[in-house]
């Protein structure tokens, strides 16, 4: 069976000191570019928050909610371009039931996995080379996924209602929806999740993503400790 699909990083900013300020432009870090999006394909709906430094891929968050995958939620690390860290932790459809599952993987600085450990259903199990080799196409699956629902716009939003407003998860402010009676398939008082365009404290929804069900904001995941 294959084993797929996680990530978001926070790199630390270099702190230059007793340099001209011309070499001190020259050598500070590029700034960070966060995108936030989503899809809803035919099993279920995918979220993603991805970092990137100058196109190059840093972090990457995932959350799936699949009929056919399972639910889980995956975190991806790259290193100077290459997949340095991942892992996933939630339910995997096995024989029609949600199993729970870990996975983890370290890479080498040439692209070799020099750490493996995956456990399903209480059990440790050995990752094969295919299925090694799988998860890293499918890491740069969705850097290029990412970018195309960038492209189109496909941006994942989300709020809750508070007295009688929509507040934005993203801004924590007031927000007005193009048509309001949209979320009248969410719980009046509850979050809501969806595909769309936010400009100017206005919020255009494409699609509402029924199948994400929260009580909260939800956020990129963060499995991977960063300080290690």
């Amino acid at each position: 069976m294959s084993k797929i699909s996680f990530l978001f990083s926070f790199l630390l900013p270099l702190i230059l000191t007793g340099c001209v300020a011309g070499n001190l432009a020259d050598n500070t870090a590029l700034p960070i570019t966060k995108v936030n999006v989503a899809e809803q394909k035919v099993d279920g709906t995918y979220i993603y928050w991805y970092l990137s430094r100058q196109n190059a891929p840093e972090r990457l968050g995932e959350r799936v909610y699949s009929t056919k995958q399972g639910d889980y939620q995956s975190d991806y690390q790259w290193q100077s371009g290459k997949l340095k860290t991942l892992l996933q932790q939630g339910e995997r459809l096995i024989d029609g039931q949600q199993v729970p599952f870990e996975l983890q993987l370290r890479f080498d600085s040439q692209g070799v996995a020099v750490y493996q450990r995956y456990k399903e259903d209480g059990h440790i199990l050995p990752l094969t080379t295919n299925e090694i080799t799988e998860l890293k196409q499918h890491s740069e699956y969705l850097v290029h996924r990412i970018e195309r629902l960038k492209r189109s716009k496909q941006y994942f939003e989300q709020g809750y209602r508070q007295q009688q407003q929509q507040i934005s998860c993203q801004t924590q402010q007031p927000i007005t929806i193009d048509d309001p009676n949209v979320l009248s398939a969410f719980s009046p008082s509850g979050h809501w999740a969806a595909i769309g365009e936010q400009k100017n404290g206005r919020l255009r929804i494409h699609k509402l993503l029924s199948g994400v069900v929260s009580e909260t904001c939800l956020q990129a995941p963060t499995l991977i400790d960063t300080k290690q």
